[in-house]
């Protein structure tokens, strides 16, 4: 898209780096950016929502460090906080769940994501799992172990049911949403792609443990720093499903793709109360099974936005009553210069109001360049 036509703020900054830069285009993709631009990018939506709405709701917030501190106001409401590229920070009450992510801000410094609940939430762990629970959502979070002799399938399978002990033991059976970030997760391990074992090991323990029929919703992606780690979100009732009607879906790959196809469906609605919450998994440039625009990166950002589109329309087909709220959005790239060329798109999908986070990291499939994932938060 002509830069003159990028109509918000965070564009108009984006362009001026480009302005003052003249880095030369690569991928036929817009030109590769300055890290203060993308900084600009992933802190001018964090620093405007806290403002405008409370932390006492079910919803999630993007925040670097400062603008983390007024979310940290009501402890009590957080049920659990992901960083990327930092560590447990000492502000953090030592009673809010908190794991590391192996992935990176796509510039800048540390993020996190912090998930807050529309009641008073309680810290528990069983086993390896930490989290905390509301009176209807619990968030969760555990580490693969790949220390020991055990292959990738196993420590996945391992840590899943691990994750279905917890929810037992709390009392939230049902996982709602669910993030995988791996490490190297397109290197191959005897022989077969990382990714490819852990949908093994995953398949495994939903065999034997899961008790909806269609998988929920997740994300998977590759890090590059730090130990993998899984984190989720668990109800007492399931999500209602969505996929999407141009792709087929996740679960029913054919074989190509690995002796067990990805186990998650591409969006749901999870309803509580009289509201209801969009989720929709990591969405790429993958129309039918195939994957679309191999090293053509604004075809993926344009097959990427269709894809998102039909989720929102079979979604609000779906939904009990128009589905209405703030979107916040996770984009993945494997290269942050990307940045620029995909924030139009994210305008033009979810609003320029929308609140975002961009990442570094590697998509499950290598000819993937980018991924998108969404909430959108009841009004």
């Amino acid at each position: 898209m002509p830069a003159e036509n990028w109509p918000d703020r965070r564009s108009r900054a984006l362009r001026q780096a480009y302005a003052s830069k003249a880095p030369a285009p690569r991928r036929g993709s817009a030109q590769a950016i300055v890290e203060g631009a993308v900084l600009q990018v992933s802190l001018l939506s964090p620093d405007s929502s806290i403002s405008r709405e409370p932390a006492a709701n079910f919803a999630v917030h993007y925040a670097n460090l400062h603008t983390a501190l007024a979310l940290l106001a009501q402890p009590s409401r957080i049920l659990g906080v992901v960083g990327y590229g930092i560590e447990r920070p000492g502000v953090l009450p030592p009673a809010c769940p908190f794991v590391a992510a192996p992935l990176l801000p796509a510039a800048g410094g540390a993020m996190f994501e912090i998930w807050t609940a529309a009641s008073p939430c309680r810290p528990c762990q069983v086993g390896p799992v930490i989290g905390a629970c509301s009176d209807d959502l619990a968030f969760g979070a555990i580490k693969l172990d790949e220390t020991g002799k055990a292959s990738l399938e196993a420590a996945v399978e391992a840590a899943y049911l691990n994750i279905f002990d917890f929810m037992q033991d709390i009392g939230f059976q049902t996982p709602i949403r669910f993030w995988n970030y791996l490490t190297s997760i397109t290197d191959h391990d005897q022989g077969l792609e990382r990714y490819r074992r852990f949908n093994i090991g995953r398949h495994r323990a939903f065999s034997a443990r899961l008790r909806q029929q269609v998988p929920p919703v997740a994300s998977g992606v590759g890090g590059h720093q730090g130990a993998p780690v899984i984190y989720f979100l668990a109800a007492r009732e399931p999500a209602m499903t969505i996929e999407n009607p141009r792709q087929v879906s996740a679960y029913a790959y054919p074989p190509i793709y690995g002796p067990c196809s990805p186990s998650f469906s591409r969006a749901s609605i999870y309803a509580r109360a009289s509201a209801e919450s969009l989720f929709i998994s990591g969405t790429a440039s993958i129309v039918g099974h195939e994957t679309r625009h191999r090293g053509d990166l604004p075809g993926q950002i344009a097959e990427t936005a269709a894809n998102l589109r039909a989720l929102i329309g079979a979604a609000a087909q779906a939904a009990t009553a128009p589905l209405s709220g703030r979107w916040s959005v996770k984009i993945y790239v494997q290269d942050p210069g990307d940045c620029a060329a995909v924030e139009p798109a994210v305008d033009a999908v979810f609003g320029a109001d929308a609140e975002r986070l961009y990442l570094r990291g590697d998509i499950c499939r290598s000819d993937l360049l980018m991924e998108i994932e969404a909430f959108r938060r009841s009004a």
